[in-house]
């Protein structure tokens, strides 16, 4: 949307209410509700906001013990009215220094570099997410999925007919486009699929949906969590990625139909991917970020070969389809992942492989990936390529709220370990 038709808007009266939101390093939206005079005139200076808000944990502890003053610039193209709540617009923003610069723990701004840096090769990404997500009552005070329809049942979406039918209303209200929508494997559990669009228009589209998903089944009673695996007897959630390699016109440059490995994948596609790969251990931090994470991967649908292929298990898949469409399908992330720090850390990895020109063999597993979180986190903090790309700063800080993580975690008396070590030696 425009200035100018924003602007409208707010004189028109129909909007009284503006949040203003960002994105903190973990990728949950911050912010808040200004009055609509207060909000035009921070379309120029921006929201001040503390510095902590970037780097909370995901109790809301901030992890450094000083922090200064940023500011939320709100980008206008993002303006929406949400479609459920009175009067009540909401936008996203860049997060700055006191100076105007972008601050360094902004992850919005560095997919922003990101995208600049890989369009002065020449190429452009298109992308759409498709994160699956559990829909829960609690009973007893423990969650409980909402229904027990069965995996890709109408079963499901005749249970759920009523919020999905709502859910993809408020989503098209706001030009996020739903392209399917399914009853996944598990009970309560459900997948959505959005149209492709530019990186930054795609990361956005993901964190408003998680918004516009949990608001939508509070109305309906429900709870929504993007948690990995919330239940041990049910399936896990995760999110593929579908991507496209184009030139700056949007054309397709990935397609190569008489490609010598049969893929159909082009010698510029072929480097890009073989840098995602050269860093895919890295990578694995920032697209599974928490502990809960890596329960998934014991799972029997769930990818875990490190390489490219045709098979579902592989972490990169080609589709049939590629030929005729040339997009592939990153399958490692999973729904609570910062989209627009996932994007930047392939971007920049498969930046890295353009311009080495780096290959790959297909079909095979190049590299055994990571166990758990702290070895993901070890190699993120020893790869200095990507580290350097990214910024030291914000993948430090990022490692730091790991570390915290993990550390609170290992410290934590579990119920399985007082039934199984209490009255162990009687």
């Amino acid at each position: 949307m425009l200035r100018d038709e924003v602007l409208e808007i707010l004189k028109s009266g129909r909007v009284d209410y503006v949040r203003v939101v960002f994105t903190d390093i973990l990728g949950n939206s911050r912010g808040r509700s200004l009055r609509r005079i207060e909000f035009e005139k921070a379309l120029d200076k921006g929201v001040e906001y503390s510095e902590s808000l970037l780097y909370l944990d995901y109790k809301d502890i901030p992890i450094k013990p000083r922090y200064g003053d940023v500011f939320a610039v709100p980008d206008i193209s993002t303006f929406v009215i949400i479609p459920y709540l009175e009067r009540t617009a909401r936008v996203l923003s860049y997060v700055t220094t006191q100076d105007n610069s972008p601050h360094p723990l902004c992850t919005r701004s560095l997919l922003a570099r990101a995208i600049d840096k890989l369009s002065e090769l020449g190429y452009n990404l298109k992308v759409a997410f498709e994160p699956t997500f559990y829909l829960i009552n609690f009973k007893d005070g423990k969650p409980v999925p909402a229904d027990e329809a069965r995996a890709f049942s109408s079963e499901g979406l005749m249970e759920q007919q009523n919020f999905l039918r709502d859910l993809i209303k408020y989503l098209e209200s706001v030009n996020i486009q739903v392209q399917y929508i399914n009853k996944h494997y598990g009970p309560g559990q459900y997948e959505i699929t959005f149209s492709m669009g530019d990186a930054i228009e795609g990361a956005d589209s993901l964190i408003t949906s998680r918004e516009i998903i949990r608001d939508t089944a509070r109305i309906y009673r429900m709870y929504s969590t993007f948690m990995p695996k919330p239940f041990k007897e049910y399936p896990s959630s995760s999110m593929d990625i579908y991507i496209k390699l184009v030139d700056l016109s949007n054309k397709s440059v990935g397609v190569d139909t008489s490609d010598p490995k049969g893929l159909g994948l082009s010698k510029v596609l072929y480097s890009f991917l073989a840098g995602i790969l050269e860093h895919i251990s890295s990578i694995l931090a920032i697209a599974s970020p928490t502990i809960n994470s890596y329960k998934r991967y014991t799972e029997i649908v769930t990818p875990n070969i490190a390489g490219i292929g045709n098979e579902r298990h592989y972490v990169i898949r080609i589709p049939s389809t590629y030929r005729d469409v040339g997009v592939f399908e990153f399958r490692l992330a999973d729904p609570l992942a910062n989209p627009y720090l996932l994007l930047s850390s392939m971007i920049f990895a498969g930046i890295d492989g353009i311009e080495r020109g780096l290959d790959v063999d297909v079909n095979y597993e190049v590299t055994i990936l990571p166990k758990n979180l702290k070895d993901a986190i070890h190699k993120l903090d020893n790869d200095t390529k990507l580290k350097y790309y990214m910024g030291k700063e914000l993948i430090d800080t990022f490692i730091d709220l790991k570390k915290k993580e993990i550390d609170e975690y290992e410290k934590e008396i579990t119920e399985w370990e007082i039934n199984s070590y209490l009255k162990s030696g009687w």
